[in-house]
């Protein structure tokens, strides 16, 4: 097995890039190699994808070295055009609320003065359900 040399200028230079930088490369390498796994596991080649897609095969091309940085619309349309999501969100669980009664209803009629009050209105309590 070759031996690689040790580049000292290329090590100085990485350890001087931000951490979100070095984060957003590595998010942009994650998701070009999602694509292609997507494109091979559909026998799809790049210029069957850039014409889906609307785009020049070159574009696909770039797009698939990492370098690219993707918004939300062209994930959205990836994901569409290859029927997987290229990229998950973590998502909190449903929430469903119940709502209770915490006390009977109470009718203007049926209160004391003929009006509504902290005593004979209606109370609500609301009730977080898994």
């Amino acid at each position: 097995m070759p031996v690689m040399k040790k580049n000292t200028l290329f090590d100085k230079c990485v350890a001087n890039v931000a951490p979100e930088v070095m984060e957003e490369v590595s998010l942009n390498v994650d998701i070009a190699n999602r694509i292609y796994d997507l494109l091979k596991k559909r026998k799809m080649t790049q210029r069957e994808f850039a014409a889906l897609m609307g785009k020049r095969e070159s574009e696909i091309s770039r797009w698939l070295t990492g370098s690219h940085g993707f918004t939300t619309t062209t994930l959205a349309k990836i994901a569409t055009v290859l029927g997987e999501p290229v990229v998950e969100v973590k998502k909190a669980h449903e929430v469903k609320y119940v709502f209770i009664p915490a006390r009977g209803f109470v009718t203007p009629s049926e209160s004391y003065d003929g009006a509504y009050n902290n005593q004979s209105c209606n109370y609500f309590s609301m009730t977080y359900l898994n």
